[in-house]
């Protein structure tokens, strides 16, 4: 049968076994290139760390102090990074933060997110590679091209699970990162992947109807299997978009944990020739993170209580001292919470729907001689938050639920020392129950240099600090609290929350009124305030709260940055 540039060609069994060979070998080329880029980041710490390593040396042999002072020798006094500055490694330095920053924008067109530049740039690269991995040697045989998008999409699924991992994540173990730090890449896989699966598909079906066998083939397991495939992901890429998100996050979560446990054995028997290893690689990725965060997970009894005055619930549970010390060593870090069975009210479908409730919330205060850990969660609308309301309800009788924790996660553990000679300067932005991320790297870091601002809808808001330290930490003159609401009361905020379900804890928003006589901070005047303390200083910025807070910061801080100031920043949210 002619087509207007491919044809469809009847191959002999050599020219099959060539053909697959072709496929194979252009397969395992897009595998193993995906792996070109953390080999490059690896090279360049390795690099950067024997650069320090070496300088290090150089000032403790020049110095007559102690090694462990030499650190600190090494930090230039403000002449000499000035000169530094208007050098010519100086003048790069500044040129690659500048574009560093302009990398990590968002790109909005048309009012839609489509996440930030080095994303949209990387994944537009990378679907360019794949692509040309899809098309050369494929000559006009159209079977050949359209089988040539199926396998190298698949040589594609090992490193997608292996992005998405938690507990033991390779990727994010060689490039020095974190779970939360590298899944924003899984998400850019896994359109790249899909956007190829359903090239493959359309192709298929294109070749079927032309041939009129459409209805025959749809009955035979291999071309049904793999329709199956290609709708759950459609069904998986659908429920991600925001608009679902906001919806329901739960609606999202459970489909993307069917179809990703689902979508390996279906491709598998799929593909019967050729390309099951990535199929097997993946699922063996998957199932071995799996077991491993099972393991970790502990469950023990915890106390639940409302804090009066606000939404706000603080729950309180005991480690278990053989898994203390991973809970103490950083600030910052966060859990995910479930409900075991045997808390669970009733055996209905609410019983069911816990089995996939795994939500994230910080760790607000840790007791390194107790071992009580201390989280802090607002209610909202999804069942999770709902339940544990109503647990803490019952806590009045004091009655111990028992809670299931998986953790600890989080950047945390790979943050500069903020109390360090790294920096001259430090500003920490909470929003809200977004001080359970920033108030513990207060108190870790607490030094003259160190600032943070706290904007709370109302007082009681402010009042889950714990260990008794509540007071001392509101007169602190380095804390600066903002009452952007009622001054005693916050009322519930459930039917107003534009928070993408319950699962997204940490992102509620605090919701203005301008008519108060209460104000919220201006971050535009208080990040100027800041960096015109020192032209020279080395400043870091962290955010926790509501979206548009942390996006408001972030324009004001690049204006900085753009001027060639020297920053390092974090913004602590759990978007997905």
């Amino acid at each position: 049968m002619a087509w207007p540039w491919w044809e469809i060609y009847a191959l002999d069994a050599a020219e099959k076994e060539a053909r697959r060979r072709s496929l194979d070998r252009h397969a395992a080329a897009a595998q193993l290139s995906a792996l070109v880029p953390v080999a490059a980041a690896v090279l360049y710490r390795l690099a950067s760390w024997a650069v320090r390593r070496l300088a290090l040396a150089l000032s403790s042999s020049s110095s007559s102090s102690s090694p462990r002072d030499a650190a600190y020798l090494a930090v230039p006094s403000s002449p000499a990074l000035k000169r530094r500055r208007r050098s010519v490694a100086g003048s790069w330095a500044g040129a690659s933060r500048k574009a560093a920053w302009w990398l990590g924008d968002e790109v909005v067109v048309l009012g839609v997110n489509w996440g930030q530049r080095d994303q949209v740039l990387v994944g537009v690269g990378w679907t360019v590679w794949l692509l040309l991995l899809c098309v050369v040697g494929t000559g006009r045989d159209y079977l050949h091209l359209t089988k040539r998008f199926g396998i190298v999409a698949i040589s594609q699924l090992p490193m997608q699970y292996l992005l998405a991992l938690k507990s033991l994540n390779p990727i994010a173990f060689a490039l020095g990162s974190s779970h939360e730090q590298v899944n924003r890449w899984h998400r850019v896989l896994g359109w790249i992947i899909y956007f190829l699966l359903f090239t493959h598909a359309c192709l298929y079906l294109n070749f079927y109807v032309h041939e009129g066998i459409l209805a025959e083939r749809l009955v035979r397991l291999v071309p049904a299997l793999g329709l199956a495939g290609i709708i759950g992901m459609s069904l998986m890429n659908t429920t991600a978009l925001r608009v679902i998100r906001q919806y329901s996050y739960r609606i999202f979560f459970i489909t993307h944990l069917v179809v990703a446990m689902l979508l390996p054995p279906a491709i598998f028997f799929h593909s019967h020739h050729g390309g099951r290893q990535y199929v097997v690689e993946a699922l063996l990725f998957f199932l071995i993170d799996l077991a491993k965060r099972k393991f970790d997970t502990i469950t023990a009894p915890a106390t639940l209580e409302l804090i009066p005055g606000t939404s706000l619930i603080k729950i309180v549970t005991n480690i278990p001292s053989k898994k203390l010390d991973r809970f103490r060593k950083h600030a910052g870090m966060h859990v995910y919470l479930s409900i075991p069975a045997a808390a669970r009210r009733s055996a209905s479908a609410a019983f069911l729907l816990f089995e996939f409730a795994f939500n994230p919330f910080t760790i607000a205060s840790m007791d390194d001689e107790s071992g009580d850990l201390t989280l802090v969660a607002r209610r909202q609308k999804g069942p999770m938050t709902k339940t544990l309301a109503e647990f803490a309800e019952d806590g009045l009788s004091g009655i111990k639920i028992p809670l299931s924790i998986e953790g600890p996660y989080g950047c945390a553990s790979h943050f500069p020392n903020l109390a360090g000679p790294e920096f001259d300067r430090v500003l920490l932005v909470a929003g809200g129950v977004g001080a359970t991320f920033i108030l513990p790297l207060y108190r870790e870091s607490a030094v003259a240099r160190v600032q943070m601002v706290w904007s709370v809808r109302g007082a009681g808001d402010a009042t889950w600090p714990v260990s008794g330290t509540a007071g001392s930490i509101l007169d602190e003159e380095n804390i600066h609290l903002f009452l952007t609401g009622d001054i005693f009361t916050d009322p519930d905020v459930v039917a107003s929350s534009n928070v993408e379900g319950d699962a997204v804890e940490l992102s509620s928003n605090i919701h203005t009124d301008p008519g108060h006589s209460r104000r919220r901070p201006d971050l535009r005047k208080i990040v100027d305030d800041l960096f015109r303390l020192g032209v020279e200083d080395r400043v870091a910025v962290l955010v926790c709260g509501p979206e548009d807070m942390a996006r408001e910061l972030r324009s004001y801080v690049g204006f900085w940055v753009r001027k060639g100031r020297n920053v390092w920043w974090h913004n602590e949210s759990f978007a997905w």
